[in-house]
């Protein structure tokens, strides 16, 4: 799949140097480094080859340059003054594995590739233990460095104990490829999200601008701006009174809507298209954006309007048809977007959105298991807090959340806020109490550690992990 396109504006670029034509410059409005082609073209009501064509412009004059969708960032780099008796390369790759060992997949952590022979996993491990492995470096002088070496080359032969076994790495690649599909598809829901609350700020800031934009002078001459459509799609006639007619009415008034930021009350009748002012050599933001409202307003009248949100609706229609709620529902949220009078399209929204929840949560559970099972503690962590946050009311998703950070050694107040939430919901549960005494022994936090095993005891007093903690506790 292709890196979605992104234009941006950029910040240091003088307007005022270039001469732009309305469209130019309410296209440029439009760019917010979060929307793309295709959400431009439903804001602007322009086909999305003149939109492009327009970003291609704006480009020329360096006013916009394309990006990529934006990815989470890797965090700033250690500062290596620990004296240690290992080189400053090795420290940075030490420090630069552990920071990404849990986002790693097996094979990405081996360093092969994933129809890689026996033999040449076998090889990648041996290379990755000489350099992990802190008894490569005996006698020597390693600090906090050691502690990163042991916990990398712990998820190393993790790895090679999976990948290197055919059994294994058949049930293994099953749930990679799952993973590989629930990322893609949350990636897709946020930023679909993204850009629905861009494309929302948008339509409230054009109705603004066109407000706040000064009289059109009488004495600037004027030319008529005629918005190309595609050759292929012609105006067809509509007669009055048909069904057609009163769609096209309908759109109108949304269009007009949109573009004044009136809620209520019909539009006024269209009269004659009357010219509009030619820009001068330096079009200013606000006349450009009151001289293109009123271009689109005179478009929607020449094609009975233009309803973008009816290419979304179809869109999720045949998304849906296909099994892909996903599509469906992101493509309904832009629907959504740009027309929130439709209650059967909020309604199809909520529908196909709860059908996707549910189905993303099983995803989420087999997920979990899998990763309990084999060991991925971090992996288990995350999705056993993306089950308790999609089941509210659920006790054992976030007991088992909490129990998978404390296995991996994450955060312990996140894990104590799992463990809690878990004992809240269920106050009888025994293994609730004593993950709690757990959590607390592990942070230094006895006395808490100590309540928790006086409220287990009173659940079972004769069980076993009780008098195991409090031993711990005292010795």
């Amino acid at each position: 799949m292709s890196e979605e396109r992104i234009p941006r504006q950029i910040e240091e670029a003088d307007l005022s140097a270039h001469s732009m034509s309305p469209q130019e410059a309410f296209v440029h409005s439009c760019i917010d480094g979060v929307l793309n082609v295709g959400d431009i073209a439903d804001l602007t009501v322009l086909d999305p080859a003149l939109v492009a064509e327009a970003i291609e412009r704006l480009i020329s004059f360096g006013l916009v340059e394309w990006v990529g969708a934006k990815v989470l960032s890797e965090p700033p780099a250690a500062q290596l003054i620990e004296d240690v008796e290992i080189d400053e390369a090795l420290q940075e790759k030490i420090l630069q594995t552990f920071k990404r060992a849990d986002r790693l997949n097996h094979y990405e952590l081996l360093g092969v590739a994933s129809d890689a022979e026996r033999s040449e996993i076998r090889k990648a491990y041996f290379a990755l233990s000489k350099t992990f492995h802190p008894d490569s470096y005996y006698g020597k002088r390693l600090g906090s460095f050691k502690a990163h070496m042991e916990v990398i080359f712990r998820n190393v032969t993790d790895a090679y104990e999976v990948i290197g076994r055919q059994q294994k790495r058949e049930a293994y690649d099953r749930y990679l490829k799952r993973s590989i599909v629930v990322s893609a598809v949350e990636e897709k829901i946020s930023r679909v999200e993204e850009r629905a609350q861009a494309m929302s700020k948008a339509l409230t800031r054009a109705p603004i601008a066109e407000r706040q934009a000064g009289p059109v002078d009488a004495e600037a001459p004027s030319r008529d701006w005629q918005p190309r459509q595609a050759p292929t799609k012609k105006a067809a006639s509509v007669v009055p009174g048909s069904p057609e007619h009163e769609r096209m009415q309908r759109k109108r008034e949304l269009l007009e809507r949109k573009l004044r930021g009136r809620s209520m009350g019909a539009p006024k009748k269209s009269g004659p298209v009357r010219p509009m002012p030619a820009p001068t050599a330096k079009v200013g933001a606000k006349t450009a954006l009151r001289d293109l409202t009123r271009s689109l307003k005179r478009t929607a009248g020449l094609t009975g309007g233009v309803d973008r949100a009816e290419h979304h609706i179809e869109a999720a229609r045949m998304a849906e048809a296909k099994g892909d709620l996903a599509a469906a529902a992101t493509a309904l949220r832009m629907a959504i977007t740009l027309d929130s009078s439709r209650s059967d399209v909020q309604e199809d929204y909520r529908r196909v959105n709860s059908h996707l929840r549910v189905q993303l949560l099983d995803i989420h559970r087999e997920q979990a298991t899998y990763e309990e099972e084999n060991n991925l503690w971090s992996a288990a962590s995350i999705s056993w807090a993306k089950v308790a946050e999609a089941a509210p009311e659920d006790p054992i998703a976030p007991r088992r959340a909490a129990k998978a950070l404390l296995s991996a050694g994450g955060d312990l107040r996140k894990a104590r806020d799992f463990a809690q939430r878990s004992l809240d919901l269920a106050p009888d549960s025994l293994e609730a109490r004593l993950l709690l005494a757990r959590i607390y022994i592990h942070a230094g936090m006895d006395n808490s550690a100590a309540k928790e095993l006086d409220e287990a005891a009173k659940l079972d007093p004769g069980h076993e992990m009780v008098k195991n903690l409090r031993q711990q506790l005292v010795g």
